[in-house]
C-alpha cells in the first residue's frame, strides 16, 4: 500500500487535527521566544531589519508546510517529526501503517 492509498477515519481525523494543531503551537511558540530574545538584544536600527527578515523566512517556512490535507498529512507530519514540532505520543491513535510511513518520511 502507498500513501497516496490510505483511508483516514473519524478517530483518526481527530487525532491528525490535535496533532497537527499541537505541533503549530510548538512551532510558533519557538517562533515568539526567538522575536522575544531577538528584539531583548537590539544594539541598532540595521537590527530591525534582521528581524523583519526572521519573520519574513519562517512566516513562508510556515505557510508552505503546514498543510492540512489528508492526501498531504503523512509527509508533513514526517518533517514535523524530523524538526521536533511533532513527537510519537501526538499521532498515538493512527493506524501503525501510518505511523510507519510518517516514521520513514521524518528519517529521509
Amino acid at each position: 500500500m502507498s500513501i497516496n492509498d490510505l483511508k483516514w477515519n473519524a478517530d483518526e481525523k481527530k487525532v491528525a487535527r490535535a496533532a497537527f494543531d499541537k505541533a503549530y503551537q510548538r512551532e510558533m511558540e519557538e517562533i515568539q521566544n526567538t522575536l522575544f530574545d531577538k528584539v531583548a538584544k537590539l544594539k541598532n536600527d540595521k537590527e530591525v531589519w534582521s528581524i523583519y527578515n526572521y519573520l519574513t523566512k519562517r512566516k513562508n517556512n510556515v505557510d508552505n508546510k503546514y498543510d492540512y490535507r489528508y492526501s498531504q498529512l503523512i509527509i508533513v507530519f514526517g518533517k514535523l517529526m524530523k524538526e521536533g514540532y511533532l513527537r510519537e505520543e501526538d499521532i498515538s491513535g493512527l493506524s501503525e501503517e501510518k505511523i510507519e510511513f510518517i516514521k520513514k518520511v521524518s528519517s529521509i
